[in-house]
């Protein structure tokens, strides 16, 4: 069996393609994206504005599946999917936010990250109409502002899908980021962990599990990226043991070198079922209980419509 040698690369590989953007290596990008992630992301465990209706980490976590989900019927990348996460934590970790809005905050973000990261462009109604939602164009746009209005008119925040895809080029490893959209898209769906360690944190930990599964010789380069990341390797070892049990309880088997050179016929399979869900329109607004502004208080949700994926 083939075995797979990882190096550290100077970042300008043909493997980083898609990552060169107006002559900017993986290198580059990488150090852009920590220094970007330093500031936006002081302060950890992250939290939620706390009282009755406020959205709570379920809420955030069916949103996140939900977000995964809707990302395959719209045919977008991974990386989409991944912005939209981080512009939806941002806000609703920033933020009060009633649970009735958390959807339309989901297809805000949703909306925003597409607009940032795909090349093709579509109106609104046909946008809304393709994820069956019966949000209106005009509570979209409202959504969109307010969302924008939160992350200061700044949404290209750094993410998880770009991270890990960034280091996989330094190792000269891009071929490997389509063996394991499953497995990040499980880690943007549970708030124990996004809560808790940064993007950069759990792309180092995806990363170093994955050259484990692949090479005995994994300590060398995921100490030498960690290094390049300022990130101690006992907080990674702190996050790997969380990462590979979550991976675990789903049944996501480490990806093997086989695995990872096979043409996988199920990357595009649906998350649980229970990302599909419904909503309550008669939810009641609840008095403010913290002194955390809120900015997500319109437009009024609408049922969505749950349908097979």
């Amino acid at each position: 069996m083939r075995r797979i040698k990882f190096r550290l690369t100077s970042g300008s590989s043909a493997a980083a393609g898609k990552l060169m953007q107006d002559g900017i290596s993986s290198t580059q990008l990488l150090q852009m994206l920590l220094q970007r992630e330093k500031l936006l992301y002081q302060n950890y465990p992250l939290s939620l504005a706390q009282g009755e209706g406020m959205i709570g980490w379920k809420d955030r976590n069916r949103e996140c599946a939900w977000l995964c989900t809707a990302t395959r019927r719209l045919g977008l990348d991974s990386d989409s999917t991944s912005l939209a996460v981080s512009i939806f934590d941002r806000v609703v970790t920033s933020v009060r936010i009633p649970s009735k809005y958390v959807n339309c905050v989901a297809v805000g973000s949703l909306s925003i990250a597409k607009k940032l990261l795909e090349d093709h462009e579509e109106d609104a109604p046909v946008f809304l109409n393709r994820l069956r939602t019966e949000y209106s164009s005009q509570e979209l746009k409202r959504m969109e502002i307010k969302i924008l209005e939160v992350l200061q008119w700044d949404a290209n925040l750094p993410h998880l899908y770009r991270i890990v895809e960034c280091l996989l080029s330094e190792l000269g490893a891009s071929f490997l980021m389509p063996s394991i959209k499953k497995h990040l898209e499980f880690l943007l769906c549970d708030s124990v962990l996004t809560s808790n360690f940064r993007w950069s944190v759990l792309a180092i930990c995806t990363v170093s599990l994955l050259v484990e599964a692949t090479n005995k010789h994994w300590q060398h380069p995921i100490s030498a990226l960690a290094r390049a990341c300022k990130i101690s390797m006992s907080e990674i070892n702190r996050c790997r043991t969380k990462v590979s049990s979550l991976w675990s309880r789903h049944m996501l088997p480490m990806p093997s070198t086989f695995h990872l050179l096979a043409d996988l016929d199920d990357q595009d399979s649906d998350l649980d079922s229970d990302s599909m869900h419904t909503y309550n329109r008669s939810s009641i607004l609840p008095a403010p209980s913290s002194d955390a502004p809120e900015y997500i208080t319109s437009p009024a949700p609408r049922a969505l419509q749950p349908t097979p994926c």
